[in-house]
């Protein structure tokens, strides 16, 4: 990863709710992430409430300790009277969020979430708040074998 990150922006957020399907991990075990991705586009869930074409992977319940649940899934409006199969709802926190918008290998992911927590907020004075983090995946033209556009949303402070 090179040092030209963006600056992260500052994002007031409404509450959103997610239809996910989700897995408990590690820091040790965060790398089998991708196959919770590959697991959402294989079962094609049918979600009829969706919000656009934007994929979400959502962090939360984290322990401190390293442990934490990870949902994959589509943004709806409204709680669907039905869910697929194993799937949940989880909700996002509302208030302000640091966002780190980037486009680049999806492999920088990890390295870009620990440098947003690890070095920016304590640089720029900001610290995190309970709720989810989470990472939004838009519908982007550019996507493809050079790169994905890809969000990180944090819960910060007010």
């Amino acid at each position: 990863m090179s040092d030209s990150r963006p600056d992260p922006e500052i994002v007031e957020a409404a509450p959103r709710l997610i239809v996910a399907t989700s897995r408990d991990y590690t820091m040790d075990t965060r790398h089998e992430i991708p196959a919770q991705f590959q697991g959402w586009f294989a079962a094609g869930h049918e979600i009829p409430e969706a919000v656009g074409d934007a994929i979400f992977g959502v962090s939360y319940n984290a322990d401190g300790q390293g442990a934490f649940s990870y949902g994959v899934g589509v943004e709806v409006e409204g709680r669907p009277a039905t869910l697929p199969d194993g799937t949940c709802i989880l909700t996002t926190a509302s208030g302000p969020h640091a966002v780190l918008r980037v486009f680049g290998p999806v492999t920088d992911l990890p390295g870009n979430f620990d440098w947003l927590f690890s070095t920016w907020m304590p640089e720029h004075g900001k610290t995190p708040r309970a709720g989810a983090v989470f990472e939004r995946y838009p519908d982007d033209p550019r996507n493809g074998p050079d790169g994905m556009a890809y969000e990180i949303w944090a819960p910060i402070q007010p």
